[in-house]
């Protein structure tokens, strides 16, 4: 089967195949494919050559294969025969200086040249020349062998059927990897080594394994701690270790061998959680309710001053003076010359738990508390440090003094922390670090702290450190150790002291919850390769979008055509290196969008909510586990389309558009503007005309009978010796008083805003005609609708209409001689009429200044112009004068009012 562009295809590879499966494939130097089958058949998928490699008798376990040389050159293993192939042709296997083929089952190329051959319990090494280069015997014995390999480290690989998997080192010494040490199937069927290192093992039914080489060794107990969690752990002068355990006891490790010590050693009970070898080589054994032992022989005892004390020692340090100091849950005790110091909440010290003390360069005792925060002793003086002090929390599990007097703080989900100077400064996960439970920090001479967590073991620069405390740098560079690296869980043990320690040999050892494990700073080996990055898929709003042949052709292609319209962009990539895949980080941009990288973490998927139509470049970068980044990574240019209203000659038309529209709304607004200018002089200019008005009626009916009224008072006075004639004045100015103050109300009632409706007015003109006519002794009767529209009027159509009503109704007192009057009001669409009809004599309007007499003989009319008037107030106000009349039928006066809307 070949992949091609993406795509699989079988090969056909003709009868000569024989049927049988294929087994192994390699290229000779012409760049020919060759296959070999099961029987031994050699193919050549380039010129279709087939010929059946030689075959004698041999073991049935012994399948055939191919394999290829440092020069190229082809090699044929059949039967316990292996002969070369060499420009598509099998050469003799006898010619002098090929390899023995006896007892053959499987060769691979040597680094330095030539072949190692491997069978009947042998490996051998054949340079190139005439001898062959007998090596020991190997472990396998008569296993059947399925495939070879050698390591870019020179380390020979054998696989095999039944027995795992053999690494032979260049020294000569073997390792065996079974089912038994990790191994996931013992039947190895192929090997292969990655540009980084790593050996991927292709088992006959336990999938595929990685195997590298450990960072961090993990010391295997021969009674696994008894399952228990390792807790504390202190170098002894002698040589070796102490190790206390969460429920197993106390360990002693020397030179790969383990003693344990339990109760019938003395030991208040299995529980050791802090051991520690003073400078005077005791050691001492603080224990959870069995308080603290020292060993003496081999034997442990209650120091003097302790006896019946059965708190939980959690802590051990000495100091420069050789006292000791102790942790527990109930405060600080200084241990020396025998006798016990206590320092608790009789000291004032508040949740007194400790977990942590050292010793700093002026001699102050300081010590970390669960809950309590940091404590400082010094000249018989405690001082306590909170969160609100700086600290970044209460929790505080480690510490480390320098002799500059900077004191590094490890806590319980805070970070880590730095007191320098008086202040602290916090650097957590938020500024690169792993885990925020920070267990133990050690030095390693070189400049680096080695930091155990939650989160692994990890080794940080001081110097970022320091840098990054002081604002100097935003985040911290960690070298990582986890699983992958060797360690057995990423939960190492804190919480109690020492819990870890650095040897003479300079290793360090940390304990965790699932062992001991030991790490060498000086054989860190970084891994130099970035990794190559690669764009796997792009979509938009969910939907696929094919991307051109990857590699270096893709930056170099066309822009990717994005459809309008689109809104949500993802990009998914990745980056291949597979020594720890969680642990690469990315970094990406989007040219067009963003000028600086954005730190995407081990995110492997960038989100773009919205881009505007134009060309973009997106760039990814990738480091791998050792944060070596890539320099180029991988890039993909894609255009959005625009919809035809994005376009910019759309843009030019919508430009040109608006500012025609701009124009028109401009020109508008000048001509509604000037509009609204007329109509505030129209509407002066009528209140002008309004005013005169009511200054003409004023001056004419006020002012005429004020006049009146005031001469009949001047003449009174000189006929007051005439109770007569003064009794006819007064009754004069009495009837001219009552008409001015009803003129003074048809002013008023006419001036007042709160009139200018259509109700308003038929109100007032029916009041009027009832009043005016009653006192002619004639019969009104009015007809108006119950519900009138709410239409509102001007003073000037009120006064107007008034005076007409008026003046008719005048008109049928004076010349009509009628018994009833009937005044009706009709709304219309555009207005309403006024109707006023009487059931008086009438008159012909041929002839309107004549009215019929009682005898039939003709009678003049008002002398004045009644009617004219009428008609003129009715024009004024944009209405229309109609006159219905005949003699002895009455007389019919409409007035209609047209009112705008």
């Amino acid at each position: 089967t070949r992949l091609r562009n993406g795509n699989f295809s079988q090969v056909d590879v003709g009868t000569n195949s024989a049927g049988g499966q294929i087994l192994s494939m390699a290229s000779d130097s012409d760049g020919s494919l060759w296959t070999i089958n099961y029987y031994g058949r050699l193919f050549s998928l380039r010129d279709g050559k087939s010929f059946v490699s030689p075959v004698r008798a041999g073991r049935e376990d012994n399948v055939p294969a191919l394999a290829k040389d440092k020069d190229g050159k082809l090699w044929v293993v059949r039967a316990d025969v292996v002969g070369s192939l060499e420009k598509g042709s099998l050469m003799p296997v006898q010619q002098p200086g090929e390899p023995d083929p006896d007892g053959v089952q499987r060769v691979c190329a040597s680094r330095n040249g030539g072949l190692w051959i491997a069978g009947d319990a042998r490996v051998r090494r054949w340079t190139g020349g005439s001898v062959i280069k007998d090596t020991e015997s190997a472990p396998w014995g008569q296993n059947a062998l399925t495939t070879m390999l050698e390591t870019k480290a020179g380390e020979l690989l054998v696989g095999t059927l039944k027995a795992g998997l053999f690494l032979r080192s260049p020294d000569g010494t073997y390792q065996q990897f079974t089912r038994s040490n990790g191994l996931s199937h013992d039947w190895v069927r192929c090997l292969y080594q990655d540009r980084e290192g790593t050996i991927w093992v292709g088992t006959g039914g336990g999938g595929l394994d990685a195997l590298r080489l450990r960072k961090v060794a993990m010391v295997k107990a021969p009674d696994d701690w008894l399952g228990r969690a390792v807790l504390s752990v202190t170098p002894s002068a002698a040589g070796g270790l102490w190790v206390g355990t969460e429920g197993a006891g106390l360990y002693r490790l020397n030179e790969g061998n383990l003693t344990r010590f339990e109760q019938p050693n003395g030991l208040p009970n299995s529980f050791v959680w802090s051991v520690l070898e003073d400078r005077q080589h005791g050691l001492w054994v603080g224990t959870w309710g069995g308080g603290l032992v020292c060993r003496r022989g081999d034997t442990f005892q209650v120091p003097a001053g302790l006896e019946g004390n059965t708190a939980a020692m959690l802590a051990l340090h000495q100091d420069r003076r050789g006292a000791l100091w102790i942790g527990t849950q109930s405060g600080l005790v200084r241990y020396e010359d025998g006798k016990p110091t206590w320092f608790n909440h009789a000291d004032g010290l508040e949740l007194p738990d400790v977990r942590a003390v050292t010793e700093s360069a002026d001699g102050a005792i300081w010590f970390g508390m669960s809950g309590g925060g940091l404590g400082r002793l010094k000249e018989g003086k405690i001082t306590q440090y909170h969160k609100p002090d700086g600290l970044a929390s209460d929790f505080v599990w480690s510490l480390l003094a320098e002799p500059d007097g900077t004191l590094w703080v490890g806590t319980f989900g805070g970070g880590l922390c730095r007191l320098k100077q008086g202040r602290f400064a916090t650097i957590s996960t938020r500024e690169g670090l792993p885990n925020n439970v920070i267990c133990h920090i050690a030095n390693d001479g070189q400049g680096n702290f080695w930091i155990s967590s939650y989160g692994g073991i990890f080794r940080v620069s001081k110097d970022d450190l320091q840098r990054c405390a002081d604002g100097q740098l935003k985040a911290v560079n960690c070298l990582v150790y986890g699983k992958g690296d060797g360690l057995s869980t990423l939960e190492c043990s804190g919480g109690f002291q020492p819990s870890g320690c650095r040897t003479p040999d300079g290793r360090l050892w940390f304990p965790t919850s699932k062992g001991l494990a030991v790490v060498d700073p000086a054989s860190v080996i970084i891994n130099p390769l970035p990794p190559p990055v690669l764009i796997e898929e792009v979509t938009a709003d969910g939907q696929l979008v094919r991307l051109p042949e990857q590699g270096a052709a893709l930056s170099a292609a066309k822009p990717l055509q994005i459809r309008p319209g689109k809104q949500r962009f993802e990009f998914r990539y990745t980056a291949l290196s597979l020594v720890a895949p969680e642990k690469v980080r990315f970094k990406c941009r989007l040219d067009g969008l963003e000028s600086d990288w954005v730190d995407a973490g081990t995110r492997r998927v960038a989100y773009y909510s919205y881009l505007k139509p134009g060309d973009y470049t997106f760039r990814v970068i990738a480091c791998n586990n050792d944060s070596i980044w890539s320099e180029t990574g991988a890039t993909l240019a894609l255009r959005v389309l625009p919809y035809f209203w994005q376009t910019w000659w759309f843009s030019v038309c919508a430009v040109v558009a608006g500012a025609g529209v701009v124009g028109s709304g401009a020109r508008y607004a000048t001509r509604r503007r000037l509009r609204r200018r007329m109509e505030i002089l129209e509407r002066q200019r009528a209140v002008e005309k309004e005013r005169a008005r009511i200054a003409k009626d004023i001056h004419d009916d006020l002012g005429a009978s004020l006049t009146r009224i005031t001469l009949l008072s001047q003449s009174d006075r000189a006929e007051l010796e005439d109770p007569r004639q003064a009794a006819e004045d007064l009754a004069k100015i009495y009837t001219t008083a009552r008409e001015l103050t009803r003129a003074m109300d048809e002013i008023v009632w006419a001036v007042s805003p709160q009139h200018d409706t259509l109700d308003s007015l038929v109100t007032y003109l029916g009041k009027f005609a009832q009043d005016f006519l009653s006192v002619a002794g004639i019969r009104c009767r009015l007809n108006v609708p119950m519900q009138l529209p709410a239409w509102p009027l001007t003073a000037e159509v009120r006064h107007n209409l008034f005076l007409a009503l008026k003046e008719a109704l005048n008109n049928v007192v004076k010349h009509a001689a009628a018994t009833e009057v009937r005044v009706s009001l009709t709304p219309a669409a555009s207005g309403f009429s006024l109707v006023v009809e009487d059931n008086g004599k009438g008159f012909d309007p041929a002839r309107p200044g004549v009215a019929a007499n009682v005898d039939g003989m003709p009678a003049r009319l008002s002398a004045g112009n009644g009617l004219s008037n009428m008609r003129k107030r009715l024009a004024e106000i944009g209405g229309v004068f109609e006159l219905d009349s005949a003699r002895g039928e009455g007389t019919k006066l409409k007035f209609v009012v047209r009112l705008q809307s």
